[in-house]
């Protein structure tokens, strides 16, 4: 059974999602990926895709497509997409993230990985294209002080 507690906060989390729609820093009902999207976007100056749908990249930086990737948790690798479809591969691991490393104090570390970059890493036996912390090298690191 449901107790009030946890029902209460269910209901916190909604209003929280329809908050942040209201202050349009998501667009759709994928929401972690659409706070990473908005803080590239704020950060970095991306233009995000007209759509939220489009095929391999989920914006535009100085014309380029871009792939943005967040990871928050307990997930030792992440997803990389199609290098094929982008030319940069943006990855944004959240303050609770498994693959950033300790020693950082941004809330939000950023990655800014060339897609031939990313291209060089083996797929898995599955055929998809995964990163782990040992693949974001400090060289593509964004060092702000605003994330």
């Amino acid at each position: 059974m449901i107790t009030d507690e946890q029902m209460n906060a269910i209901c916190e989390f909604y209003s929280a999602t329809d908050r942040l729609r209201e202050l349009k820093v998501t667009r759709s009902d994928r929401y972690l990926g659409d706070i990473a999207e908005f803080i590239a976007k704020e950060s970095l100056g991306m233009e995000l895709a007209s759509s939220c749908r489009e095929q391999g990249y989920d914006g535009h930086i100085n014309g380029k497509k871009v792939e943005v990737k967040y990871n928050g948790g307990k997930s030792t690798t992440l997803i990389a997409g199609d290098p094929d479809t982008y030319a940069e591969l943006i990855v944004i691991l959240g303050p609770n993230s498994v693959m950033r490393d300790p020693s950082f104090s941004e809330d939000y570390v950023i990655y800014r990985i060339p897609s031939t970059e990313v291209a060089k890493k083996t797929p898995h036996k599955d055929g998809v294209l995964r990163l782990a912390k040992g693949n974001l090298c400090d060289k593509y690191r964004v060092k702000s002080e605003c994330t």
